[in-house]
């Protein structure tokens, strides 16, 4: 059983330049571009852990969370999104594992954690890939699980929802503002526009 951030011993903050984006970018309805082949993520998503126990070892994992159960459509009249239908049925696959897991806590404490590798796709899941679906919701969840050495081998967990990283999926960019805030924090990355 995970336990939510309100009931935990951890403190953790999002750090860096990626949470001020990510909060701009929650007031237009953040897009995240998505594909078969897999697009990264961006804004990058970083956190900082503390109050861990320093000799002991966590698995560090991502997990993109549908927020609901529905299809969004975006009115290109109202500029807004709007729900069209119900939700495509869920993949099981919308974890992503750190590349440093399992790590002990004062590794995991030295210095922030970045999630910069991981791909969203709409295709099967290979490798670094988080398999979510197209024009649906999510809000990203960090797991931390410690390992535990006690006979009932039940790991202690904790997950901290982010909820400033609400995004919906797109195959591109249909509000101009999301493409223009993000281009002109990023002038290297492809912003397709609808």
């Amino acid at each position: 059983t995970c336990y939510e951030k309100k009931k935990a011993v951890v403190s953790t903050q999002s750090t860096g330049e990626g949470a001020e984006l990510w909060t701009q970018l929650r007031q237009f309805q953040n897009e995240m571009v998505v594909g078969p082949t897999g697009r990264r993520m961006f804004p990058n998503f970083n956190v900082r852990l503390n109050g861990l126990w320093p000799t002991r070892f966590y698995h560090i994992f991502l997990e993109a969370r549908p927020i609901d159960h529905n299809k969004h459509s975006f009115d290109y009249q109202t500029q807004r999104w709007l729900i069209t239908g119900p939700a495509e049925m869920e993949s099981n696959k919308r974890i992503y594992y750190h590349p440093e897991t399992p790590l002990q806590g004062s590794g995991w404490m030295r210095k922030p954690i970045s999630f910069k590798t991981p791909k969203f796709t709409t295709g099967r899941r290979e490798g670094n890939m988080i398999e979510i679906r197209k024009g649906q919701k999510y809000v990203l969840v960090l797991h931390v699980v410690e390992i535990s050495d006690e006979e009932d081998q039940s790991n202690k967990c904790l997950e901290f929802v982010f909820e400033e990283t609400e995004f919906i999926t797109v195959s591109s960019h249909q509000n101009q503002a999301v493409a223009a805030t993000k281009l002109n924090r990023n002038g290297r990355i492809n912003v397709p526009v609808h």
